[in-house]
């Protein structure tokens, strides 16, 4: 046997998305999660340049951007990576990038390009041909459904279901990645009235937004709301609710309910 000591590793499954696509690269049935998994990430897409309403080159009031398009098997292709380290991975050179979510991504392009994910760079790494970016663009765009509760209902909060320590580790990645957004984060089961038993209860995710949070908070839903149902795989309906940490809701859920970490990460220079 020959010595391979010398020959260069394959890329190590360290994020959420690496790790969906391999159930997906196993299970064609996975595909399906590995694209609500996708719309759920955070990526970073390499940019010529950000603009204010006014048409002006502003980063910090940029409300327009300007993609860099590749060539990738002879097509227009748009890269993006599911972490800046890989971004730099890739790169050798200065360069100028957006972070957004994958929904927010696909709702931007309708298909006049193929999207590579990861190129190279992380066992995550595919080309998504255009034919699916325009499905995905279509999903992207539907509006979320809603459900309003009647003024006056009685609710009753009480503990969630049995929650899988995968399905809680999949969560809890996702807010690690939306930690400045989120201050608090609590599942809990509720009922519209007392007479519901556990199997029709709300599985819900309350949210208290921070500050910066705020800004974007329907944004933020959304993510969470797609990795919460790519958690629970279908089996149960789930639902984000965006709740002010002082509103009754929040405080009873946080006394019954499973609350996740939501770690505040610095660095020391």
């Amino acid at each position: 046997m020959e010595d391979d000591d010398d020959a260069p590793l394959a890329p190590s499954i360290e994020t959420p998305l690496d790790l969906a696509f391999e159930r997906a690269r196993n299970d064609p049935e996975e595909t399906a999660n590995f694209y609500d998994a996708l719309f759920a990430a955070t990526v970073f897409l390499p940019i010529d340049g950000a603009y204010d309403d006014d048409g002006n080159q502003s980063d910090a009031d940029a409300s327009s951007i300007e993609p860099i398009f590749y060539e990738v098997e002879d097509l227009p292709t748009l890269l993006i990576f599911d972490t800046e380290e890989r971004l730099a991975i890739w790169t050798d050179e200065p360069i100028d990038y957006v972070g957004l979510t994958g929904r927010q991504l696909f709702a931007m392009f309708e298909g006049d390009q193929q999207v590579a994910l990861n190129i190279g760079v992380a066992p995550s790494s595919i080309v998504i041909p255009a034919e699916m970016v325009t499905w995905l663009h279509e999903r992207a765009v539907e509006e979320p459904e809603t459900d309003d509760i009647a003024a006056g209902a009685a609710l009753e909060v009480t503990a969630p279901p049995k929650l899988e320590p995968e399905i809680i580790a999949r969560i809890a990645a996702r807010i690690a990645g939306l930690r400045r957004e989120i201050d608090e984060a609590v599942f809990f089961s509720l009922a519209i009235d007392a007479g519901q038993d556990e199997a029709e209860r709300r599985v819900v995710l309350g949210i208290a937004a921070s500050q910066a949070g705020l800004a974007d908070a329907n944004a933020v839903a959304e993510a969470l709301a797609e990795t919460a149902r790519g958690a629970f795989e279908g089996d149960r309906p789930v639902e984000v609710a965006l709740l002010s940490a002082t509103s009754p809701l929040m405080e009873k859920a946080r006394k019954v309910g499973l609350n996740l970490p939501v770690v505040q990460v610095g660095s020391i220079h």
